[in-house]
């Protein structure tokens, strides 16, 4: 459709989304050694509850982390029998648990879009973006923590190019957002992204996530990009504070939650108000000023 992003739900990309890739400790061990104490082979494990307990107490103090080093492959090995039961079962991999069977025919377009689709509901949208924009601006201004506003103009260009460059799927590092934009899209094309006021809340409902599974996947999508995002900006942090004279401060742990907040609360109602809008086929000018009106708060919020 001229104008249009390309949503790319064709076979080939289901075929990807929907395979039952294994984990393997190669990767498992790496992880553990480099991101352990925040969780990051257990996100990688698809544990994010524990994942996240450990993120939350580095590691149990580093005792826990330690006592992982042996769990490692028994985890491994849990992950790769439950893909492969699936599999067997004709069940979605875990990493698309929210999503129907793989033969089930997607709808020629959301269930929702006739309710969202109005120009009121755009407008409303767009000051959503403000608020997000805005508010993150001032957050990062306030405490001094840029980094969470890198991650969300990460997921603005992933969100906009994911839809129109198909070659993103084919490089290193990217290829891996690429498929968890696409995983993020598949949600909301089967799962209502709601209306303003709950997008413009999205973070403060994330809270009760727990109580509702489909709200748990959306929780979960976003975390994994949050946690991600959250742990590499660490690590560069790290590296710095051993090069210098601070070492490992309170401070740096301060920064790694709120971090890790900040980015999980702007990321979902910005990834989510995208989404919608690409979902409903608007033109890449609708999409691009709702970029731009998110950008454009965030920067003069800065000063």
């Amino acid at each position: 459709m001229p104008g249009r992003g390309d949503l790319d739900f064709s076979r080939a990309v289901l075929d990807q989304l929907y395979s039952y890739r294994p984990k393997r400790e190669g990767i498992a061990y790496p992880l553990w050694l480099v991101t352990g104490v925040f969780g990051g082979h257990r996100f990688y494990l698809d544990r994010p509850g524990t994942g996240f307990l450990m993120l939350l107490t580095l590691g149990g103090a580093g005792l826990w982390w330690l006592l992982d080093v042996l769990l490692i492959p028994r985890m491994v090995r849990k992950f790769n029998e439950d893909q492969a039961r699936r599999r067997f079962l004709g069940l979605p991999p875990r990493q698309l648990a929210f999503m129907p069977a793989k033969g089930e025919t997607l709808p020629p377009e959301p269930h929702w879009a006739a309710k969202r689709g109005t120009r009121v509901r755009l407008v409303a949208d767009s000051v959503v973006m403000m608020l997000a924009g805005g508010s993150m601006g001032a957050f990062a201004r306030g405490f001094g923590i840029y980094e969470p506003i890198i991650a969300v103009l990460a997921l603005i260009a992933i969100t906009l190019l994911g839809t129109r460059w198909a070659a993103l799927s084919n490089l290193p590092i990217l290829r891996g957002f690429d498929r968890w934009a696409h995983r993020l899209r598949l949600f909301y094309y089967t799962n209502d992204p709601g209306g303003a006021v709950s997008l413009a809340f999205r973070q403060v409902l994330a809270a009760f996530a727990i109580l509702r599974k489909r709200r748990r996947a959306e929780a979960k999508l976003y975390l994994q990009f949050g946690v991600w995002f959250t742990i590499l900006f660490t690590v560069f942090d790290i590296i710095e504070a051993s090069s210098g004279t601070g070492g490992f401060t309170f401070s740096l742990v301060q920064d790694f939650y709120m971090t890790l907040f900040a980015t999980y609360a702007f990321a979902a109602p910005i990834g989510a108000i995208l989404n919608k809008h690409v979902l409903l086929q608007r033109s890449d000018r609708v999409i691009w000023v709702l970029s731009g009106v998110a950008v454009l708060f965030i920067v003069t919020s800065l000063f």
